[in-house]
């Protein structure tokens, strides 16, 4: 019995397959009920089936800024990410911290940036004992408050790679978990052209919060009255 190969029955499940072929594959399968022939011909029909609906598919246009997103911010070394100024307009650690609250298992810190008509609200925590860092924040618009920042591509890089990322949601929130590491910058594009934020987290990340005036003033006082009795 004349068996025909994978490239024949790919053909013929496409439907490409000349007249005379296609009636004698079919007599191959019917008349003489090839078992082999037709494993292969329903192995092919379960792959072109995949590609067809592979092909119909569109994927969601937040997942193609994000892809061109990420795509941006790598550019070849010398051409930069044409990024707003981000100014701090608020830092959480820069408050007085009550007493007893460096003793909590939890560090957590709250930042504002302001960039032209953006406002970025990030929220870092840390939970002693973790590995991760948990980086909150929501993206809006200063101007247009009504006016949401909707499926924007959230990246943080540490120089040129993403380590993770996200898209914001409706609200223009997102959430983010990452490993502490140096050279921490948040980018969020705001055009295909790569233009948008750019906030460093080094400091952000790294700093400690000043402990509250008067327990400093009283480790102060103590050293001084050691020093005296030595």
């Amino acid at each position: 019995m004349k068996h025909f190969d994978i490239c024949q029955w790919t053909d013929f499940a496409r439907g490409v397959v000349p007249g005379p072929d296609r009636t004698a594959m079919d007599a191959h399968l019917s008349s003489q009920g090839c078992v082999r022939c037709r494993a292969t011909l329903a192995l092919v029909l379960r792959v072109v089936a995949v590609a067809r609906a592979e092909d119909r598919y569109t994927p969601p246009e937040y997942v193609v800024r994000c892809v061109k997103a990420i795509g941006a911010v790598r550019r070849p070394q010398g051409i930069g990410f044409p990024g707003m100024i981000a100014r701090l307009v608020y830092d959480s650690f820069r408050d007085p911290v009550p007493a007893g609250i460096r003793a909590q298992d939890r560090t957590s810190r709250h930042a504002l940036y302001e960039a032209e008509n953006y406002c970025l609200d990030l929220q870092l925590q840390h939970d002693r004992g973790t590995p991760l860092v948990t980086l909150m924040g929501q993206l809006t618009n200063r101007q247009d408050p009504d006016t949401s920042v909707a499926e924007a591509p959230i990246l943080l890089m540490a120089r040129k790679d993403v380590i993770a990322h996200a898209v914001s949601n409706p609200f223009g929130e997102f959430q983010l978990e990452y490993a502490p590491t140096r050279h921490l910058r948040l980018c969020v594009p705001l055009d295909p052209s790569g233009k948008g934020i750019e906030v460093s987290l080094d400091r952000l990340a790294g700093d400690e919060p000043p402990e509250p005036r008067p327990e400093r003033l009283r480790r102060l006082r103590g050293r001084s009255a050691r020093r005296r009795r030595k």
